[in-house]
């Protein structure tokens, strides 16, 4: 967040119970004073829904409503118009990341974690934690890293092949140097004798034209043997080659996925989906709206409800029938349930749209594949033809070779009868010396520089031990994320709850901790244990269900809490927003909110006037609805 002088402010226009409202808020703790029914929680939904959550809900008499929230010099809004039976919601919220608000950041009655402690399940505190971890893209990145690290494998061990060749190459080329020299001190000697010959001019002449024309037809015919043995391993190889692909291409097998209906499931699974989302917000209006009714909102109509605190009883601001609070609170939890279930079925709708576009795709990457194989054999069997058809020039070229040196041996034979035949083999020799000289050299020239080629292994062989240990090292870390997650989130909410327990007093409770268990399939699951003591000092392990209001609500927000340090959550939002702490007593509330205070730049907290006075004056106390501060 950018450093700024600007107050922090928020303005709200026709949202929840709210018809207009400005209100300036504290770089530290800012506190919402006022009686029930003063729109404290419509006035922190609304914040969140600016912050980027799914909370704050379009006005049920309104057809446009909005959220400005003034941050560190930037505007943060979050805009509602009604269409028909649905509102569209917009804006440019502080964040994108509405999980992280809403999971981490809104410390509401609703918030995931509270409601799971109340309801004493373990498992929905692990699915709170875990919420923002993309377990699709985490499996992909491993499958990424998994292919990245087979790679530099067979990188290495071909680069340790190589390297390993430089004790051979190295005799090599002590061999053909060797060889080399003694070809050399051959051919001085043959030098030496050709040079006695050179008086008989003609002799000469005649010896030199038969052997250079007789060597040059040896030496076209190792060329041409040797590309025909070229091409004929190629072709070989390209036999092979297609042999493979063919392979390939016959075990490649579609996915049993039927495309246009996939897509028309994508499709329905989308609208599904809006749906959902389009009833979740509904459904979070009316328990807003009922939120107000019972205890902190106001009715946007003539006549409020009254609560009637002695009787436990709200008048109906329609009919005036008086309605039993137990019952509504019923009522609401049943609601928020739906709720839960709603956000639930939008998530397994999620699940399957991800699932449902991973087979299109797989669909899509086999016919992409079949393409380039079929291409590719296209291209192989083009080659094998040309190579062929060199082949069989090659074959007629070296029968005609043949028959050419035939020929020329015939005519050195003639030459032994002409007396000539010393002369003759000094120049063959000093021919054949000549092109085996060449030949060595071009084995030193091609030994050399494949010792350059190790020499180059040798040095990029390390550079690939060092990435390969690199990418090990990220496998493990995706590999372990979510443990590490699970593990850092037990260890700091345990950590957090030691020292808020002591910091509160609750000192029939010895502990309260959440335990990490893995089970034989190698599953995860949280436990949540509470230890009490007798009077007699005796400590026994009790349930979350024996647990006082109180008690309950403090470990919920203190899982929170711990949710919004473990993701980071305070360096992206740095506001927490905590209402509905009437369960717990005001000198309690006082304690948790200066713990809370410590973690986040701004903490919003509603309370009711009586809640309030115990907190320092020093916090900046905002009055809701006329309350005295």
């Amino acid at each position: 967040m950018a450093d700024s002088d600007e107050t922090p402010r928020v303005v709200v226009e026709n949202v929840g119970g709210i018809d207009a409202a400005e209100v300036e808020l504290s770089d530290g703790v800012s506190v919402l004073t006022g009686r029930n029914a003063t729109n404290r929680t419509s006035l922190l939904r609304a914040l969140g829904a600016a912050l980027g959550g799914g909370t704050g809900a379009l006005k049920a008499d309104a057809d446009r409503g909005s959220v400005t929230l003034s941050l560190g010099g930037t505007d943060c809004t979050r805009t509602f118009e009604r269409d028909g039976d649905s509102v569209s919601v917009g804006g440019e919220p502080y964040t994108t990341d509405t999980t992280l608000v809403d999971q981490y950041c809104g410390l509401l009655a609703d918030n995931p974690a509270r409601r799971a402690v109340t309801r004493g399940d373990a498992d929905a505190l692990r699915s709170f934690i875990m919420a923002p971890v993309d377990t699709d893209a985490l499996e992909a990145e491993i499958r990424r890293t998994r292919q990245a690290i087979e790679s530099l494998r067979a990188d290495r061990e071909e680069t340790k092949q190589t390297i390993a060749r430089r004790e051979s190459l190295e005799r090599q080329l002590a061999d053909h140097r060797e060889e080399l020299a003694e070809v050399d001190e051959e051919l001085d000697a043959v030098r030496a004798a050709v040079d006695e010959f050179e008086t008989d001019l003609e002799a000469v002449e005649r010896a030199e034209d038969v052997v250079a024309e007789l060597t040059e037809a040896r030496a076209e015919y190792e060329r041409v043997r040797d590309r025909l043995e070229t091409q004929r391993a190629a072709v070989a190889s390209l036999r092979d080659e297609r042999a493979a692909v063919r392979t390939e291409l016959s075990e490649l097998s579609d996915p049993d996925v039927d495309r246009e209906g996939v897509e028309a499931e994508i499709a329905r699974l989308q609208r599904r989906k809006r749906d959902l989302e389009t009833t979740i917000s509904s459904l979070l209006s009316v328990v807003e709206f009922n939120e107000q009714v019972t205890g902190d909102g106001e009715l946007p109509g003539p006549g409020d409800a009254v609560a009637d605190p002695t009787t436990g009883s709200v008048e109906c601001w329609t009919c005036g029938t008086a309605v039993d609070r137990a019952t509504i609170d019923d009522h609401l939890e049943d609601l928020r349930g739906v709720i839960d279930e709603k956000r639930a079925e939008r998530n397994e709708v999620r699940s399957a749209l991800a699932v449902r576009r991973a087979d299109l795709s797989d669909h899509r990457e086999v016919a992409d594949r079949r393409g380039e194989l079929e291409a590719e054999i296209d291209d192989i069997e083009a080659e094998i033809r040309d190579r062929e058809a060199a082949i069989e020039e090659l074959a007629d070229r070296t029968t005609e070779l043949d028959s050419r040196i035939e020929e020329l041996e015939s005519a050195a034979e003639a030459s032994d009868e002409l007396g000539e035949s010393a002369i003759l083999e000094q120049y063959r020799r000093r021919s054949e010396l000549a092109y085996e000289r060449d030949q060595l050299e071009e084995q030193i020239a091609s030994v050399e520089a494949e010792l350059a080629t190790v020499r180059e292994a040798e040095s990029r062989l390390e550079d690939i031990e060092d990435r390969l240990e690199d990418r090990e090292a990220e496998l493990e870390r995706a590999r372990t994320r979510i443990e590490e997650l699970e593990r850092s989130a037990v260890e700091t909410f345990n950590d957090h709850m030691e020292t808020v327990r002591s910091q509160l007093g609750y000192e029939n409770i010895e502990r309260v901790w959440i335990e990490r268990i893995v089970s034989e399939d190698a599953d995860t699951g949280f436990a949540l244990h509470v230890v009490r003591s007798r009077a007699d000092g005796t400590v026994y392990e009790d349930t979350v269900d024996h647990l006082s209001e109180s008690e309950r609500e403090v470990i919920g927000l203190v899982v929170a809490l711990a949710g919004y340090l473990v993701h980071d959550a305070h360096e992206t939002v740095p506001v927490l927003l905590l209402d509905s702490l009437e369960a717990i007593d005001a000198d309690r509330i006082a304690a948790l909110v200066e713990y809370f205070a410590d973690y986040a730049d701004h903490l919003v907290v509603a309370l009711l006037p009586e809640d309030a006075q115990a907190l320092p004056d020093e916090y900046e106390h905002i009055e809701i609805g006329g309350a005295p501060a």
